[in-house]
This record gives structure tokens, sequence and C-alpha cells, in this order.
């Protein structure tokens, strides 16, 4: 599948999506981002993921994020399922088909009590068939998508996730606040 066919689709679906509100949160302590940061990247991978936190830091305030691109909801509401939550995804469908790592496709905030969204990961996406080599980025490959057909890779740069730094799911994650929640196979 081309990437601007996959990015029409994903246009298509993610409609206008709802005015998010605004955050003031706060990054990832040193103490999450070293314990996220397991021994099995390279000193490479190190520098790649860095390099994301750093270009995407600038999106704990949605304003900024939605500025930059990151302005249609997709899929709408936010995900979560029996092994915890994602969160609320906001996608750039200009970063659809590109690998680079300072680059993700998708900003992804935990709603938090009073309203607000706290940045927590990244989601990188790339278009393609199951049957295609699977993408890789930071040494890690991507995981094939079933639900929405294309390979898909989280990052989770700004929460820990107790079960990895790519996993899928961050059992520490809750839609609890969120106005809408979709449970769904990631």
């Amino acid at each position: 599948m081309k990437p601007t066919v996959l990015l029409a689709g994903i246009v298509l679906l993610a409609g206008c999506g709802a005015d998010p509100v605004p955050t003031e949160s706060a990054a990832a302590t040193p103490a999450q981002s070293a314990a996220s940061l397991d021994g099995t990247l390279t000193a490479a991978d190190r520098q790649d993921v860095a390099a994301l936190r750093a270009a995407t830091a600038q999106f704990h305030r949605i304003e900024v994020a939605n500025a930059a691109g990151y302005n249609n909801q997709f899929p709408a509401g936010c995900m979560e399922s029996s092994a915890g939550g994602m969160g609320i995804h906001y996608l750039n469908g200009d970063n659809v088909g590109s690998l680079d790592p300072t680059r993700p496709q998708l900003v992804i905030y935990e709603p938090e009590q009073n309203g607000t969204l706290r940045l927590v990961a990244v989601e990188f996406i790339y278009p393609g068939q199951p049957t295609d080599p699977a993408p890789v980025l930071f040494g890690q490959s991507f995981r094939w998508n079933e639900t929405f057909q294309v390979w898909a890779l989280h990052v989770w740069i700004f929460r820990n996730n107790p079960t990895g730094l790519f996993q899928d799911w961050n059992p520490d994650v809750s839609c609890q606040f969120a106005p809408t929640t979709s449970t769904m196979v990631h």
C-alpha cells in the first residue's frame, strides 16, 4: 500500500477530532528516563531515543503539537485493554511513510483528572503488508497491527512502562478520566 493511500484512509477515519484540552505536563524525570532504557539498546539506539525525546518534548503542550500538525485524533477516544492503556493518539499525517526517528506519526496523551492531557508516548506507524519485512527503529522491529493494517512501534519516552520501553500497552496508563474510551486489541 502506498503512503498516500494509507494517509487518505487515516485522515478519513480520523475526521476532525475534538479540540484537545491544553496541558502543562512536565517531562519524564531522569529516573524514569533511565529506567526506560534497559541495557539492550546500542549506543546509537540510545542516541536516537534521546533525539526523539528532544524533538518531541515541546509537545507536552497539546496546542504546540496541534500547531505542528498533530491535530487529528486517530483512532477516536482513549485506547485501553486488559494489558493497560495507551491513551489518546494524535496523528500528523505528513509524517506517514517516514522512518525518521525524530518524526513520529502519533503523539499519545493520558487524560488527567483535571481535564488536561499528559504526553506519555509516541507511536511510529508505517504502511505495508503483513508479509513485508518489519521496519526497524531504535533496534526494534515494528509489530503488524491487524486492526489498522500498518506496522507500528510505541515508544514510552515520557511515562515509564514497567513492561518495556517499546511495548504496545502500559499498565501505568489509564483512560479513567477520558470522555470516550475504546477497548481494542492492538
